[in-house]
């Protein structure tokens, strides 16, 4: 592929692999007939992936998100999906939305969970799906498609939408105004937009954590190398409520979960919430550190210490540590 640098490539340009970029492994998940009449007229480069950092990465767009789109971020997100709903007793948001809306695009939908059991809930209305990566089923429900776009672009999708629901997408947003503003002009008068997004800063409520707890160093660094790498702003969803009253939104709503980082809490429902963030976590911190933390040349050897010393701490169930989940919704002020 033309344009991109392989930061692991020597002065001959040959990869990690030993291989040159124009022969490393790029795979499609669709066949191209399947794949026009999936996402319309779009190039046929939407559809492969590429093979590196022994992960698979979209090539729309490369590098925009350098978290891998395989198998084991598949399960990393169906576990989250399973984890959220498991938090808030089977809802798939809190905004109040009403129980006909009949426009609603889940934007970063990544594997399409979401919007496909939105789209059961609500068979009368239209639910599209925006990721950079084509790995969504293609057997859907008959009212949800997805489409392979950058969110943070120009948007070519309907307008005037009823809800747009955004799900721990804030870790690679470079301009989280500039993205909420097109929202709030692509909403209907009335519509709503919520977006849930963990805070990265680690917390007890019992007693204070180590000064050397690995999660939170761990976090420290994923801030400071996604921002400085990349250009994302990853703990914004902290000033987003005030930010979206500048925009224009009115009845701004923010409710804080605890997520257990394990599974220590007494109580049931907290304690298999906690499992199932344990696992999101250490799927996390196991993407970030194969390709963001070797990028920022961080040292291989230190990478490998950081991931096993935050699993030692993860696995700690003496250490009842957590991560503040923000949920933040608000309406576009009505006619």
């Amino acid at each position: 592929m033309e344009g991109w640098v392989d930061p692991e490539a020597g002065a001959d340009g040959a990869s990690q692999d030993g291989l040159p970029p124009e022969q490393r492994e790029v795979t499609s998940d669709y066949a191209p007939s399947l794949a026009e009449s999936t996402f319309g007229s779009i190039s046929s480069s939407v559809n492969e992936h590429i093979w590196e950092y022994g992960r698979r990465y979209h090539v729309f767009r490369y590098g925009r998100y350098p978290i891998p789109n395989d198998e084991d971020e598949y399960k990393r997100e169906s576990l989250r999906h399973a984890m959220m709903k498991e938090m808030l007793e089977g809802k798939l948001y809190l905004a109040p939305i009403g129980n006909l809306p009949q426009k609603i695009i889940d934007l970063g939908t990544g594997f399409g969970d979401w919007a496909i059991e939105v789209g059961e809930k609500f068979p009368s209305a239209k639910v599209i799906g925006v990721d950079l990566s084509p790995i969504q089923p293609l057997w859907l429900p008959p009212n949800v498609e997805f489409i392979v776009d950058d969110i943070e672009d120009e948007w070519v999708q309907d307008r005037n939408f009823d809800f747009a629901h955004l799900r721990f997408v804030g870790s690679v947003i470079k301009d989280n105004h500039t993205l909420f503003s097109r929202i709030f002009e692509n909403l209907r008068p009335g519509g709503w937009v919520e977006t849930q997004e963990i805070y990265p800063q680690p917390g007890s409520d019992e007693t204070p954590l180590p000064a050397d707890y690995a999660p939170a160093e761990f976090y420290s660094l994923c801030v400071e190398v996604l921002l400085k790498l990349y250009g994302f702003q990853v703990d914004s969803v902290g000033s987003l409520p005030a930010d979206l009253e500048r925009i224009g939104f009115v009845n701004v709503q923010r409710k804080v979960f605890h997520l257990p980082l394990g599974d220590w809490p007494r109580d049931p429902r907290l304690r298999m919430v906690g499992g199932y963030f344990h696992e999101v976590f250490m799927e996390w911190v196991t993407a970030v550190a194969a390709r963001p933390f070797v990028e920022a040349g961080l040292d291989r050897t230190d990478i490998q210490e950081l991931v096993k010393a935050v699993k030692v701490a993860a696995d700690d169930k003496s250490i009842h540590a957590y991560l503040p989940i923000h949920f933040v919704w608000a309406q576009k002020p009505p006619e």
